[in-house]
């Protein structure tokens, strides 16, 4: 059973927040939830530990709150046995709400691994406020991950590119192997360097151009879009956009362009990677999972957009309705901050980029 009412105005904009309340006293737990949902949450109810188990096969909560003695599954074995066997939800705050208000017991429930211990009768000024602090704790945590993975990318590139050929055909020796394209471009527009899997693509004609006045997209629209990010990489320092570039087949390419500066030159130049999405390969749910606080439904459906599969193919192996298909897919641009699905697929594949080159 479920409970649903619009996100009220002390919850982040982007979207409602789901809790998964454990509770086996029926009365008190209708009270939980509607002050929950009063406060803008969505809520899952589970009336013991077992119940709850089957609620997360299908739900992905941002927090579960839980009674510690309760009947078949109690919130000790409960906690416990997600801690073992689902190391996806190892970010999701835990918390106690239980009439055992002894110092050693609230000891105890931390002790085992919950993040916070609340003691009935519930306070649910306190309540609140626990959960939000909780979950803004796990949303810093989340963004300062994915800046650092972007960063390392980063870092990994200008590394490349100061350490002189070698180092820069390496890595674009590792691109290659996820098929994506990497061109390093003079201010003029023109290509100083690309890799393997640059060079197919340019070689398919479907897309892309190199001609002698640089890397061309092939229609007006497109050609315009990276004309235009390109200049503004060029003259804004430490940027980066993204640009998806039509084809008669197949998704758009995606392109990742940041501005870039190489020792000893004070020309400027930009880097372009480009992703083809029909050609990537499997990207971890679970890594998906913990980055972006996908549900496993959702991360699967990322991972089939990054490795090109349309919205209508997904539906049908997934077995589910096209509405059912959109409706994931806006809740991955809210829990992404992203509204396209060009931008979906580059953040994905420039998240986990890193990740993908670790031996």
């Amino acid at each position: 059973m479920t409970a649903d009412q619009p996100v009220s105005a002390d919850l982040s904009p982007e979207r409602q927040r789901t809790i998964l309340c454990v509770e086996d006293e029926a009365d008190l737990r209708s009270d939980i939830v509607e002050e929950l949902v009063a406060a803008g949450y969505r809520v899952v109810e589970a009336s013991n530990g077992r119940e709850a188990l089957l609620r997360l096969d299908t739900t992905r909560p941002d927090a579960i709150l839980c009674d510690i003695t309760m009947p078949e599954l109690g919130g000790y074995e409960l906690m416990a046995k997600l801690r073992t066997d689902r190391p996806d939800l190892a970010e999701v705050p835990f918390i106690f709400l239980t009439a055992l208000a002894d110092r050693a017991e609230v000891l105890n429930g931390k002790n085992a691994g919950a993040d916070d211990y609340l003691v009935k009768p519930v306070d649910y000024d306190d309540l609140l406020a626990t959960i939000r602090s909780r979950l803004r704790l796990v949303d810093r945590v989340r963004q300062a991950l994915l800046a650092d993975l972007q960063a390392q990318q980063r870092q990994m590139i200008e590394q490349a590119v100061r350490g002189g050929d070698i180092t820069l055909a390496a890595l674009a020796a590792a691109l290659d192997r996820l098929s994506i394209g990497i061109f390093l471009l003079e201010e003029s527009g023109e290509v100083r360097l690309t890799n393997e899997a640059g060079r197919q693509l340019i070689g398919q004609a479907d897309g892309l151009a190199l001609t002698g006045g640089g890397l061309l997209a092939r229609t007006a629209r497109s050609s315009q879009s990276l004309k235009a990010a390109l200049a503004t990489v060029l003259r804004e320092t430490g940027s980066s956009l993204t640009v998806a570039v039509e084809r008669e087949e197949g998704h758009p390419l995606v392109f990742q362009l940041s501005s870039l500066g190489l020792p000893g030159s004070n020309a400027r130049h930009a880097l372009a990677l480009v992703v083809d999405p029909d050609k990537q390969p499997e990207i971890s749910t679970e890594v998906l999972a913990s980055l972006f606080g996908c549900t496993a439904t959702e991360a699967r459906l990322a991972a089939a957009l990054v490795a090109g599969k349309r919205l209508e193919e997904i539906g049908e192996e997934f077995g589910v309705k096209q509405t059912t298909v959109t409706f994931h897919l806006q809740n991955l641009f809210q829990k992404t901050h992203t509204n396209r699905q060009a931008d979906l697929v580059a953040l994905l594949i420039r998240a986990t980029v890193p990740l993908s080159l670790q031996p």
